[in-house]
């Protein structure tokens, strides 16, 4: 009972996370597993990619019956084929290091990435469509498609904690088209890094699809909450939770 309490709670909250900010659902999913539940970090961040992509999928066709408008393809598509390499390379290192490796560089990935979020936002002020096309931006989509697919496969994370704010400080994007495209991009990564661990040692399906239900009654209620919370005031609460859980999970590293 204890676990299947603490099963719905950490889907809600992620697939919270998904709907109010496109992202960030992965980043505490993967501590909860393997903290609140103990599993192993292999186990734990493949439970993690089959519930973000299934949340974000779900929150995908939410974004494109409401706000379509927001969800810019090209952008996305690009990024999720560039990162099927990176998540391919990804999977092999999670093999290849020791877990307190893994874990450590979780930590500190999740510290610089709160940083960032505190950082002033550099928001356009145009709608997405009036966005430079893909075209113009070919080299700068190359890195950040190849780095966040590594970063999916390597740590089990869907990657939107990073692609928000890639694409607001390095791509211009305002928040909201930000991300609705990260959700088409989290989606695909994810589903196919999941793939690239076939058979999936350690799975357990049961936790899984309480997980990914639990998640997306998440992500329908923060779609709602979306439009009533200043972005200001979710991105600062949002990353001083993720500079806990990273310096939580250095310490254990470390320990």
């Amino acid at each position: 009972m204890d676990t299947l309490i603490i099963a719905l709670v950490v889907g809600a909250i992620t697939g919270l996370l998904l709907g109010l900010v496109g992202g960030g659902g992965s980043i505490l999913t993967v501590p909860a597993l393997i903290y609140l539940l103990g599993l192993g970090v292999g186990p734990a961040t493949t439970i993690s990619l089959a519930v973000i992509g299934l949340t974000a999928a779900f929150g995908t066709l939410q974004k494109y019956r409401d706000q379509r408008d927001t969800i810019r393809l090209d952008y996305a598509l690009a990024l999720a084929l560039l990162g099927l390499a990176g998540a391919q390379a990804g999977n092999w290192l999670n093999r290849a290091l020791p877990e307190k490796v893994t874990l450590g560089g979780f930590g500190l990935l999740m510290l610089v990435v709160a940083g960032l979020m505190l950082l002033p936002p550099k928001l356009n002020p145009l709608p997405g469509e009036e966005l430079p096309g893909l075209r113009k931006r070919w080299l700068c989509v190359g890195v950040i498609g190849l780095g966040l697919g590594f970063m999916t496969g390597l740590f089990g994370v869907g990657g939107g904690f990073l692609i928000v704010p890639a694409l607001v400080l390095r791509l211009n994007f305002p928040v909201r088209y930000a991300a609705a495209t990260s959700l088409v991009v989290i989606t695909l990564n994810s589903l196919s890094a999941l793939l690239g661990r076939w058979p999936m040692a350690g799975f357990d399906i049961d936790l899984a699809l309480t997980l990914v239900v639990a998640g997306i009654v998440g992500t329908w209620g923060g779609s709602k909450l979306a439009r009533r919370i200043p972005d200001k005031t979710m991105r600062k609460l949002f990353a001083w939770l993720v500079i806990v859980l990273g310096l939580y999970m250095g310490w254990q590293a470390l320990s």
